[in-house]
């Protein structure tokens, strides 16, 4: 079996020439910089920042709690809000035990979402396959011979089962 194309392939990592091309993989990773970056918040509680300079020498910036603080915590100054430290740990871990609550809900409605997706896919799976058996609702301008032949059967054998039905609601 030969293939059509080659797959994905691997690319030099080298900077790119192309203005264009620079600046849509510019994007399209630092969006994936930024999801990494919240599923690591989201899965371990991480305090993260992240500073990304564009080509175009444009800030972007990323930090969970924020970025203030984090830079804050990093150059050691203190806190803009004039709270003592104490009270600042205790606003942080309740901020932070509501953010992991907040995510664990988060988590278990697109689990829930996923679940009714393939639920929907399994019903759409069977109204497609429940079509073809039920032939009663087909037009019989459709229908060949053998087709016929077998809607006549079925409907007499379906009279004979609801006259026997009927014979035994009157016959108790």
């Amino acid at each position: 079996m030969v293939k059509a194309n080659k797959g994905r392939q691997r690319i030099t990592m080298a900077k790119m020439k192309n203005e264009s091309n620079l600046k849509v993989t510019f994007c399209k990773r630092k969006s994936g910089l930024f999801k990494k970056f919240s599923e690591l918040i989201t899965l371990c509680g991480a305090e993260v920042l992240l500073l990304v300079f564009s080509p175009t020498n444009r800030v972007f910036s990323y930090g969970h709690p924020s970025v203030e603080e984090i830079v804050g915590r990093l150059f050691g100054s203190s806190s803009p809000t004039g709270l003592s430290c104490e009270t600042q740990q205790m606003i942080e871990s309740y901020r932070s035990s509501n953010i992991r609550e907040l995510n664990s809900n988060v988590m278990q409605v697109e689990e829930l979402m996923e679940v009714e997706e393939q639920h929907a896919k399994q019903i759409n799976h069977d109204k497609k396959v429940g079509q073809d058996q039920r032939w009663w609702e087909r037009s019989n301008k459709e229908m060949n011979y053998q087709q016929l032949e077998h809607l006549k059967m079925s409907l007499l054998n379906l009279n004979a089962i609801v006259t026997q039905k009927m014979l035994e609601f009157s016959n108790p």
